[in-house]
């Protein structure tokens, strides 16, 4: 049995959070695209082609960056483009909050209730700590092994 330090546990605590927060977002937008474009539109920055592009695209890439993450050697590339994600639902979170916008945030698939702009902006916040943990981790494992070597 392999045992683990505090760094290594939170480490994968962090990365399994994020992994199946991910999934779960993933699988309902997988399974309909057309309510996702419509969320997608809702925030006025995309729209027609391009709002169902993103969303035939987008929940893929999330279902391949959550495997990633308990993937060795994407776990790094994956904790990255998570990053890149959560910071752009941040601001487009603030975006549409500053607009006024009472859309469906789109998350993790289609709802009817309002947004509360803050709780999305805060959990992606904690999310995107989170990713940086792993990110953070990713680089100190690396470097160690390097000098290990």
């Amino acid at each position: 049995m392999v045992a683990l330090d505090a760094r290594s546990f939170f480490g994968l605590l962090a990365r399994l959070i994020l992994a199946g927060v991910f999934v779960i977002a993933a699988l309902p937008k997988i399974k309909d695209p057309i309510a996702f474009a419509a969320a997608i539109e809702g925030y006025r920055i995309l729209s027609g082609s391009w709002a169902m592009a993103a969303a035939t695209a987008l929940p893929w890439l999330e279902l391949i960056i959550a495997i990633g993450l308990i993937t060795p050697w994407l776990r790094r590339a994956s904790a990255w483009t998570i990053a890149g994600l959560l910071a752009l639902f941040i601001a487009l979170h603030l975006s549409a909050w500053a607009r006024g916008l009472n859309i469906n945030c789109g998350c993790f698939g289609e709802s009817t209730y309002s947004p509360d702009y803050l709780w999305l902006i805060l959990r992606n916040l904690a999310l995107l700590l989170a990713a940086l943990y792993v990110l953070i981790l990713a680089g100190r494992n690396k470097s160690a092994s390097v000098r290990s070597n």
